[in-house]
């Protein structure tokens, strides 16, 4: 389970605001060596038309120019804190909501910038729902390192929705959700024990104890860019890591799921594995959609499967 940091260096800096100074919602950008990318993602941020928030970068003890790129902008809603050491993704984000003091959570990538009234509509999203629903996300463009589209996520989902998450992460991307900050602090926050899959999990656990809601236009632009080594989805290891770990953590669930859905997300896993050229991984999830579908469907994608694993392996061409 995840949890907050409890680190009295980290509280010290992170004094929260005074309470008639407290904003409405906090923003969390997480980053490690960023530099290049940052000013840009929180001027996407000072341009929104709701502005009633504070901004809380969290530097993942980053060695390029972040801390410089940060201090030259001039906005007192702007904090920062730093790690004295590499802590990953879900530290840092752990740290920024516990340093944070709005009543809505927003995350937001250190490479991925946000659409003018992405904040407003999520906000209005949640307000006209009522106290029942504690998340807000939206749809998101994937853009490449020269800013063309290479991809859209345009699911909606709406209401108590854990079955459909456990099946594939439709909410998709961290920079897309707005949470209230009470049902993150109940669920844990989030796993620093994940080495991928942080923002998958976090939305299937809230998922339990909250409705969801989507505003669906596309106000997030998500930075896909295979050449960054700091880049999750570039990191076959962590792929594995963070895909097993969710095979385990909600074992229980996805043994309880209806039989179309359980195979549908069994696949999803499959092809993970076969895309980081995981071997056993493959073998052994094959075997269970196998006796999962309980047709020759199940044994054709199991090959096909492994057919995928030993390519990427031959070409080290990892990835999805």
């Amino acid at each position: 389970m995840g949890r907050f940091i409890d680190d009295p260096q980290i509280a010290a800096a992170a004094a929260p605001a005074p309470q008639a100074a407290r904003p409405l919602v906090s923003v969390v950008i997480p980053s490690y060596n960023r530099g290049h990318t940052i000013a840009a993602c929180i001027d996407s941020v000072l341009a929104q038309t709701l502005q009633d928030f504070e901004i809380v970068v969290v530097d993942d003890a980053s060695a390029d120019d972040t801390r410089a790129q940060v201090a030259a902008i001039r906005d007192p809603r702007l904090r920062y804190i730093a790690h004295e050491r590499n802590r990953g993704g879900a530290a840092a984000r752990n740290t920024g909501v516990q340093a944070a003091s709005g009543d809505f959570i927003a995350f937001l990538d250190s490479d991925d910038t946000w659409a003018p009234r992405k904040l407003e509509l999520q906000i209005a999203c949640l307000g006209e729902r009522g106290p029942e629903y504690g998340v807000a996300y939206t749809w998101f463009i994937g853009r490449d390192k020269d800013g063309q589209e290479v991809s859209r996520s345009d699911h909606s989902l709406d209401g108590w929705v854990s079955d459909a998450l456990l099946v594939a992460n439709y909410v998709g991307t961290f920079s897309s959700i707005v949470v209230r900050r009470d049902l993150l602090e109940r669920v844990g926050g989030l796993d620093e024990e994940l080495r991928s899959c942080q923002d998958w999990d976090l939305s299937i656990r809230l998922s339990r104890v909250t409705k969801l809601c989507c505003v669906e236009d596309y106000l997030v632009s998500y930075l896909h860019n295979g050449a960054d080594k700091h880049r999750i989805s570039s990191n076959p290891r962590s792929l594995i890591q963070g895909h097993r770990r969710m095979l385990e953590k909600f074992a229980d669930d996805y043994a309880r799921l209806p039989r179309d859905k359980a195979a549908r997300a069994l696949k999803g896993f499959l092809d993970v594995f076969a895309s980081a050229g995981s071997f056993p991984d493959v073998f052994r999830l094959g075997c269970r959609i196998v006796a999962t579908r309980r047709d020759l469907r199940g044994l054709g994608l199991s090959c096909m499967a492994m057919a995928r694993a030993a390519k990427r392996r031959m070409t080290r061409q990892f990835g999805y």
